[in-house]
């Protein structure tokens, strides 16, 4: 049997059969407490050293407050979160630490690939928006990533799983939200964004990941928050496996 279409079963029919692909996390528009996704997940043991997390989001917020999409917090009596990120740039942290990232400004109802990534040896974590640097933190020597805490998608907590605030909360959308046990280069990082959004994973990053986004879609969810479908054409997952030509073909008569 020909190794290529080996490859592309493998990759193909995983996500569609497992219903991950084109699916996105929908937050409702109307903020509230009530609408997150919340676990706490093992893996975060190989998190801790070295992480990277990386999503689409798209936000339908109509003010200028930061809504956090993805907060992780391990310390039961204080409030500190070791990962916050939001809808805006100067919304993102590390370690209870803003970033002090001003720019760009992003724009609402549309989407963005952002990601943090972290390492204890450099002690620097950086921030990349749609592919490109945009900053960078210092961290301080010998803190690692605690294990045991709760990962809350939607939703800024003071406490770990509790005490969210409605104006905090993200409303849009998130898709392939992906975590690595490691850094990522920047160049790993634009060749996902160069990828797009509707693309499969990048095949040389999937022994790196951690957490999955299919992980992602099984986490419990409250409130309002739904698994709905998104735009992408299924056959941008066997893109890396045949011709152009044929690809552009079968998205527009053989739609999947």
């Amino acid at each position: 049997m020909d190794s290529k279409f080996v490859t592309v079963c493998l990759v193909f029919l995983p996500g569609l059969v497992a219903g991950w692909y084109n699916a996105v996390l929908d937050f409702p528009r109307e903020p509230s407490i009530e609408n997150y996704v919340m676990w706490s997940p093992d893996q975060t043991e190989s998190m801790q050293s070295a992480f990277s997390i990386c999503s689409w989001f798209r936000s339908v917020s109509t003010d200028t407050r930061n809504r956090w999409w993805i907060s992780y917090q391990a310390q039961p009596d204080a409030d500190v979160e070791d990962i916050l990120l939001a809808d805006t740039v100067n919304g993102a942290s590390i370690f209870s630490t803003n970033m002090g990232v001003s720019s760009p400004a992003l724009e609402k109802r549309k989407w963005y690939h952002m990601c943090q990534t972290w390492d204890l040896s450099t002690r620097t974590a950086y921030l990349y928006v749609d592919g490109k640097f945009v900053g960078s933190k210092g961290t301080a020597a010998g803190r690692k990533l605690p294990v045991g805490g709760i990962f809350v998608l939607g939703q800024e907590q003071d406490r770990p799983g509790s005490n969210f605030d409605a104006n905090q909360a993200f409303v849009g959308q998130l898709y392939q939200l992906n975590m690595y046990g490691r850094a990522l280069t920047g160049q790993e990082i634009e060749r996902v964004f160069n990828r797009g959004r509707c693309a499969s994973s990048d095949p040389n990053l999937l022994r790196d990941i951690v957490i999955s986004w299919s992980d992602v879609l099984e986490a419990p969810r409250s409130g309002e928050v739904r698994v709905k479908k998104s735009t992408c054409s299924a056959w941008h997952l066997v893109e890396d496996y045949i011709d152009p030509d044929l690809l552009e073909h079968l998205m527009k008569y053989h739609d999947v």
